[in-house]
């Protein structure tokens, strides 16, 4: 079950929209409350220092990413050889930046994150894994088959 070229551009292109639009709700202001369930008062804990990390890191990464995949999208599939370049650059930052994402969640964990919050945080986990397997699918595949001429 490897994937072509086109698949692994359309795998790289779908997680940068997702983190694209992750990143436009994470600026939608929600209100919070110690009692709340979900969305607690955030307080201050050696946590955010793991935040800054993220926010530097694995979101910069994205860039090349979704840049890569979008042009590798839109070149004509007799461009086999630029077409193949492109899907490498897009799924090996895709997973450069999904391994800082994992290293984000373990240092999370690590920092002692609230009780209500572990829940979200192993989802995240699970989500990370997932993508991580994704892209790797995404390298082997372009390894093995090489550019579709």
């Amino acid at each position: 079950m490897l994937l072509s070229v086109q698949g692994v551009l359309q795998w790289a292109f779908l997680l940068a929209s997702c983190l694209a639009a992750a990143i436009l709700f994470s600026y939608i202001p929600i209100p919070c409350s110690k009692t709340a369930w979900i969305f607690q008062c955030p307080e201050t804990t050696p946590a955010q220092d793991a935040e800054s990390f993220g926010d530097s890191g694995h979101r910069w990464l994205t860039v090349p990413q979704a840049a890569a995949a979008t042009v590798g999208l839109l070149l004509p599939r007799r461009r086999a050889q630029s077409r193949y370049f492109l899907a490498f650059l897009a799924v090996v930052s895709a997973t450069a930046a999904h391994c800082m994402e994992a290293r984000m969640i373990l240092i999370f964990i690590a920092a002692g994150v609230n009780p209500g919050d572990i829940g979200l945080i192993i989802m995240c986990g699970a989500a990370v894994v997932v993508y991580l397997a994704g892209d790797l699918l995404g390298l082997i595949s372009l390894l093995i088959r090489g550019p579709e001429y």
